[in-house]
């Protein structure tokens, strides 16, 4: 019995990947066509059945020179297959709000589609829509103490982001609450230590809750004046370590937030970027569902302890 005689007998009633059974279908009808062979005889030659002789005749090409090639057994549709308007429905907001699985399973669950959160995944993958997860190298060594953030204010991160412009400067100063994630955020066309006291006070109005700590970073916009400020206030000063961004962790990851959501990684105008920094905290705040709260809103976690 020759090597892909067995192989057929081996795989004639399921799909395979054998890559000379295209061929061999079509010898197999040559020979009932030309060489006058019975479906029985066929079969017996090729160590198949009758019944797929048959099935090989009514596939073959009016031009019994091309090869009949492997069927897949997949089927096109499943009865529980995802709707395709669900599927549009996950891609219309990814794009929208570009957010992860969990976030946009919360949004279907609001809007009354029933899915599951691996689907979701699944279907973001497949559409190319999830960003590869960076690696983190964690060295050796302890964080220093930090205040336990259990109560809206205790805790709020400060920090300053520039802006470049045609070699010309201008900064947006962040305020956000570690525990609540309530945040605040304003432009300003220079940083010093006034700016910077005046900025925690607008925050302090905005949240509508005291703060007892403001961490900042080493910047000379947070030193001196702007502690001695704090301090008439009764709000505490701490200083970030040196070269250690993850000490502001929160507040670093607010401000990338305003690039991608806010500006959409677009260079803002000093015209018009308070307005659309305002615009944009009410929807921070208020609306956005925040994965590290549990999908809750900031507004939400401040109401019920607040409260």
């Amino acid at each position: 019995m020759c090597l892909v005689t067995k192989m057929m007998r081996d795989n004639s009633y399921m799909y395979t990947n054998n890559p000379f059974l295209p061929k061999v279908r079509r010898l197999a009808v040559n020979d009932v066509i030309y060489r006058k062979l019975s479906y029985s005889q066929a079969a017996l030659k090729y160590g198949t059945g009758k019944s797929t002789i048959c099935k090989w005749m009514k596939k073959a090409d009016s031009d019994h020179r091309v090869f009949i090639e492997t069927i897949p057994s997949r089927p096109h549709h499943h009865p529980q297959e995802i709707k395709p308007e669900v599927i549009s429905r996950i891609i219309e907001l990814r794009q929208r709000y570009h957010r992860c699985a969990p976030v946009l399973h919360e949004y279907l669950k609001r809007e009354g589609i029933n899915i599951s959160l691996a689907s979701v995944g699944r279907i973001l993958k497949r559409n190319n829509l999830i960003r590869k997860p960076k690696q983190v190298f964690y060295g050796k060594g302890k964080n220093p103490h930090r205040p336990l953030s259990s109560f809206p204010g205790e805790l709020v991160e400060d920090t300053m982001h520039v802006v470049k412009y045609d070699y010309s400067r201008f900064y947006i100063y962040a305020v956000i609450d570690t525990f609540s994630r309530f945040a605040y955020a304003e432009y300003r066309p220079k940083v010093g230590q006034d700016n910077s006291f005046t900025v925690i006070q607008k925050a302090q109005d905005y949240c509508h809750f005291p703060f007892k700590m403001v961490q900042a970073d080493n910047g000379p916009e947070f030193r001196n004046n702007f502690g001695f400020s704090l301090q008439k206030q009764h709000i505490q000063i701490r200083h970030s370590r040196v070269r250690r961004p993850n000490d502001n962790a929160h507040v670093e990851r607010f401000i990338r937030t305003i690039q991608e959501e806010c500006f959409k990684f677009k260079e803002p105008k000093e015209n018009t970027a308070n307005r659309i920094i305002k615009d944009y905290l009410k929807y921070y705040n208020f609306e956005r569902l925040h994965l590290g709260l549990n999908l809750q809103t900031p507004a939400q976690i401040v109401s019920k302890v607040v409260s």
